[in-house]
């Protein structure tokens, strides 16, 4: 008996020492992405805005000159949009709670999305609970989640397949439940364990900085909330995000800013 609760402990004291590594290994993390994305960000915007002009107020009948400019130009954006994910994962704000539905904001994700040429293939299935209760969160950050993770399912289709959008009360938790599942190429094992770590990523290189699951993760968690994943190769993958049903006068109690 006492060996096994010895061999607890230990297990328990590993977990606790993992924790406190990967909790200083991030913020790490953030403080050197938000140092590098202030240096990077005023030469940048010169190059941004000088190359916008070199299009607009000198047009040029060579082809390969005006290829270049716009090559520039599509390669500053890229890199300006990595220096906002950067700055985004750094400086992670509390989220700015009211009470709001999130079926109502799921819905407008969903209207946001769907005309775009990545969706116009994908058929959209949403089950969503009539009945789900409001709850305190901060509607801006979860329509963020909602919109990377949906993004995610219709890029992981190559824009052709299934979108299946749930939510449920959970009565026995007192949660929400809000499931993501599309029939794509899924997960590979290996990877399952590193998905929501800044910077990783399976996409083609242009494609994608690694940081929308990071961050996605981060405001789950800034909400008490959880964010989980099952995936299968070449079946499909599963997104839940779980968040705690919370009445606003608890909201108005934790982290809630005027």
């Amino acid at each position: 008996m006492s060996s096994a609760l010895k061999k607890r402990d230990e297990q328990i004291k590993d977990f606790a020492t993992k924790k406190i590594m990967e909790a200083e290994r991030l913020a790490l993390i953030g403080q050197l992405s938000a140092n590098v994305a202030h240096e990077l960000n005023n030469p940048l915007q010169g190059v941004v805005t000088f190359s916008h002009l070199l299009l607009e107020e000198h047009p040029c009948d060579d082809p390969f000159y005006t290829d270049a400019v716009e090559k520039i130009v599509g390669q500053a954006n890229r890199c300006r949009d990595i220096i906002r994910g950067l700055l985004d994962f750094s400086r992670q704000r509390k989220p700015d709670k009211t009470i709001c539905n999130l079926n109502t904001v799921l819905e407008n994700c969903v209207s946001l999305l769907e005309k775009q040429v990545l969706f116009h293939n994908i058929d959209i299935v949403k089950n969503l609970q009539i009945d789900l209760p409001m709850t305190v969160a901060d509607p801006s950050q979860i329509e963020r989640v909602f919109i990377n993770l949906i993004v995610n399912a219709a890029e992981a289709m190559d824009g052709n397949g299934r979108l299946t959008l749930t939510t449920f009360f959970n009565a026995k938790d007192k949660t929400i439940e809000i499931d993501i599942k599309d029939t794509g190429s899924g997960i590979r094992e290996e990877d399952m364990d590193k998905i929501f770590d800044p910077f990783f990523t399976t996409k083609e290189v242009g494609h994608g900085t690694g940081l929308g699951l990071a961050i996605s993760y981060g405001i789950v968690k800034g909400h008490r909330g959880n964010l989980l994943v099952k995936s299968v190769e070449k079946q499909g993958t599963t997104f839940t995000i779980v968040l705690p049903v919370v009445s606003s006068e608890e909201g108005n109690g934790n982290g809630h800013n005027p």
